[in-house]
């Protein structure tokens, strides 16, 4: 029966394939099908001429002096992005120790504010933490990475700016995001600007994941309100975002820190996507 069957199979798939493809010629050679065609193409060559006259003006803000090229970047990142997800790797220097690399799949809305993190590689005390400002008393909910703390405590609620949170990372989780990273970086500039601090310089264009970015150079002198000898931003030449930032100390250049965003997907997220239960969470109301 296979045998018999077999090639009548074949030769149905070969048939429906075939008819399939003499509609798409139709459609295609029909003035409704051009004129899809045309619009598809005129669409993306407007997007990629834009994205480039956005890059060539960054380049010429960022040659004349950073703190102009970021504010651009702000406003770009204000009138296009609000919400998205992406894999975040960091590395830190805590208390003059450094840490693991960790691997987190993250989950950002600019409004509310909120931030779902998932450790996909060497959780800190927690492998789960959602904040969505003003809720749960402005605490973040967090998942013990430990299996017997989980098992004594599912979900515990920590301040995101508590000693907690300080012990595990430089930058706590209401800190996230390219608007406040942007923020931080535009801050440091012009504080360092003011006091005739600052030394800038661009870098050579390079390849990050296979996206082409723009390099910024910054290098400070030592001071308490300053937090590195030298900031290396990497902007995405298609977003203008700051997709990876890296920062070395004054004593040999010592590595301070590394945050890289990959694999950025820009989405409408609603707030079905940071209920503690679609989080792998205990809601803190149904553990009372």
């Amino acid at each position: 029966m296979r045998k018999l069957f077999k090639p009548v199979n074949r030769r149905l798939r070969w048939l429906v394939g075939l008819m399939l493809l003499g509609l798409f010629c139709i459609q295609c050679a029909s003035p409704e099908g051009q004129q899809a065609m045309v619009t598809e193409k005129v669409a993306v060559a407007l997007s990629t001429n834009m994205q480039s006259a956005s890059a060539d003006k960054f380049r010429q803000l960022a040659q004349k002096g950073h703190v102009h090229a970021l504010q651009y970047c702000m406003e770009n990142l204000q009138q296009k992005y609000r919400d998205y997800t992406c894999t975040f790797v960091k590395q830190e220097r805590i208390g003059g120790t450094l840490t693991k690399e960790q691997e987190i799949a993250v989950k950002f809305r600019s409004c509310p504010f909120s931030v779902m993190m998932a450790w996909k590689t060497n959780a800190p005390q927690g492998d789960r933490v959602l904040y969505v400002e003003g809720l749960y008393g402005g605490n973040m909910l967090v998942r013990p990475a430990n299996a017997l703390a989980r098992a004594l405590a599912p979900t515990v609620q920590r301040k995101p700016d508590g000693p907690d949170a300080k012990r595990s990372a430089l930058r706590t989780v209401d800190q996230f995001g390219f608007e406040k990273s942007l923020q931080n970086l535009i801050d440091v500039y012009v504080l360092a600007k003011e006091r005739g601090h600052l030394q800038e310089q661009m870098g050579q264009d390079a390849q990050l994941d296979g996206r082409a970015v723009f390099t910024l150079i910054r290098h400070l002198p030592q001071n308490a309100d300053y937090p590195a000898a030298k900031t290396i931003s990497y902007i995405d030449q298609e977003y203008l975002l700051p997709v990876m930032i890296e920062a070395y100390g004054w004593k040999d250049e010592e590595f301070l820190c590394r945050y890289v965003f990959k694999n950025i997907q820009f989405t409408s997220l609603g707030d079905e996507d940071f209920l503690p239960e679609s989080n792998d969470l205990v809601n803190p109301k149904a553990a009372k």
